[in-house]
Formats: structure tokens, C-alpha cells, sequence
């Protein structure tokens, strides 16, 4: 919407851009779902990285750096100190708080009429704060008659994360 004022008799406008702000607020809630998943363990934690994928459905997965070495979300016990809720049950809400969030942000993207990627790759780094980020495009398992959903996040892992 746009909104205008008077300032030392000038006219200024701004435009506030409502996607911006609401689709950075949706990646927020995916970092924080997914660091949230090991108790926002600050000293342990090196690297949190989450992927999205938005083509036949919503795929969302999470794996982490942890003490500096990899670890999926149901292996973390195996290379931290502490010891993090890993349940099954625990393991579904993730995955289902992670899609309905990819959901809201397909939903915003339709909303304003704009390009839905199709992945997300999110990397966020508790010691310093620092969050990169990575958008495509292009289909990258629902063409294929062998590639999975599993399959591009098995690749994002085998390769450390990198973006």
C-alpha cells in the first residue's frame, strides 16, 4: 500500500511492500522451526541448514552442523553433548510445521501474483546470526521418473550444505 506524508512542505511517498516483509517473516519461522528442533542449543550448534522444495506437494527437511560435523535431524544425539527430543512424534511435527509453512509461502507467492520457487535452501548460523539464503526456479525432481524429493536433499547434504 502506499502512504503519504508532509515533511518540510514536501510531499514524500512509501510504498510498503507487504510481500517483502511477509515472506521474510515465513523464512524467519522456517530458521527458528528448525533451530527451535534442537532446543536453540547456541554453544553446540555450528550450522542449521533447511531445505524447501514446492512442486508436487511441500517437502521440508532439516539437518545440522553440529561441534563441526553433519548430522541429519534424527542423528543429532550421535555428535552433541546434550541430548534432544528425537521421537517420532517430535520428528512428524517438524516436518509438518516445515510444510505448512513452505504452504503459507506458495500461498503468498500466488497472492501477489509472482513466481512460486520451487526450492529453498536456508542456512542459518546461531553463533553470529548470519542467514544465507538460496531461491530457484526450476523443477528439480517432479520431471524426473527416478529423482525424489529425498533424492535433492540427499545431494544438498552428500555436499555439505554449500549453497
Amino acid at each position: 500500500w502506499w502512504r503519504t506524508f508532509f515533511s518540510n512542505n514536501k510531499t514524500i511517498t512509501i510504498m510498503h511492500n507487504n510481500f517483502d516483509n511477509d515472506f521474510q517473516s515465513l523464512l524467519t519461522e522456517i530458521v527458528e522451526l528448525s533451530f527451535e528442533y534442537v532446543d536453540n542449543n547456541v554453544d553446540e550448534v555450528d550450522t542449521v541448514y533447511t531445505i524447501g522444495l514446492i512442486e508436487k506437494g511441500y517437502f521440508f527437511k532439516t539437518f545440522y552442523k553440529i561441534n563441526g560435523q553433519l548430522a541429519k535431524s534424527h542423528k543429532i544425539n550421535e555428535i552433541s553433548k546434550k541430548q534432544y527430543d528425537i521421537s517420532s512424534t517430535r520428528a512428524f511435527n517438524l516436518l509438518n510445521l516445515g510444510n505448512e509453512i513452505l504452504m503459507k509461502i506458495e500461498n503468498l507467492f500466488v497472492d501477489y501474483n509472482r513466481e512460486i520457487p520451487t526450492i529453498l535452501k536456508l542456512v542459518y548460523f546461531p553463533k553470529t546470526g548470519k542467514f544465507e539464503s538460496y531461491f530457484g526456479y526450476e523443477k528439480t525432481f517432479s520431471n524426473s521418473t527416478t529423482k525424489t524429493a529425498q533424492d535433492v536433499y540427499e545431494e544438498w547434504y552428500s555436499n555439505g550444505g554449500s549453497l
